[in-house]
């Protein structure tokens, strides 16, 4: 089995100077060697969920360009703020066209480590655990601990967006750490989700 782990990070906000892109933007810097972590910047082109937009079944191309490296990824890594105890609508509609239609869900046995940040003192326990319910139904593999709920975002991220605490730099080191060793074990249990064949 190939050691090398390549990961994709998914951040849930469009914003620009994002804190939770700012979470995966540090992951990415201080990822070891052996293991990649690219990052989907901008899917602000995705349309609203319509059935009437698929092709012969299949989703409209930019969905299926993000659906392709999901595919590719070995496991993905989540950071999404918390809008009213959930994750931003428009997030979830991404997450939905992953999952569609059905059998074709690129989510399915996938591991995936949730991240957030928000302003508030409460980071996002809230968002991450709506969050969980989804990918729960979508039959992805979600790692548990450790938790990443970054609060009081300005003051640990400078005026771009850019991580500056070291403690939470620390603790995203050992989040990769885990989620590393969590995606190698799924492998390892024939759980693989790109030996699968879904076809639109």
């Amino acid at each position: 089995m190939n050691n090398d782990v390549r990961l994709l990070g998914i951040c849930g906000s469009l914003r620009s100077g994002s804190y939770n892109h700012g979470l995966l933007r540090a992951l990415a810097d201080d990822a070891p060697a052996g293991v990649t972590l690219d990052l989907l910047d901008d899917w602000s082109a995705v349309p609203n969920l319509n059935v009437d937009l698929l092709d012969d079944g299949r989703p409209p191309a930019v969905v299926q360009d993000i659906v392709d490296r999901v595919r590719a990824a070995d496991g993905l890594v989540i950071a999404a703020p918390e809008y009213c105890n959930s994750v931003p609508g428009a997030f979830k509609n991404l997450l939905d066209w992953l999952s569609f239609p059905p059998p074709a869900n690129c989510l399915r046995f996938k591991p995936i480590g949730l991240v957030g940040a928000s302003i508030g003192p409460g980071g996002t326990l809230r968002g991450q655990s709506a969050l969980r319910g989804a990918l729960l139904f979508f039959d992805s593999i979600v790692m548990g601990r450790p938790e990443v709920a970054v609060g009081l975002g300005k003051m640990k991220f400078d005026d771009a967006g850019c991580l500056k605490d070291e403690e939470v730099r620390a603790l995203l080191r050992r989040f990769l750490s885990d989620f590393v060793e969590f995606t190698q074990s799924t492998r390892a249990r024939g759980l693989d989700p790109r030996e699968r064949e879904f076809v639109f």
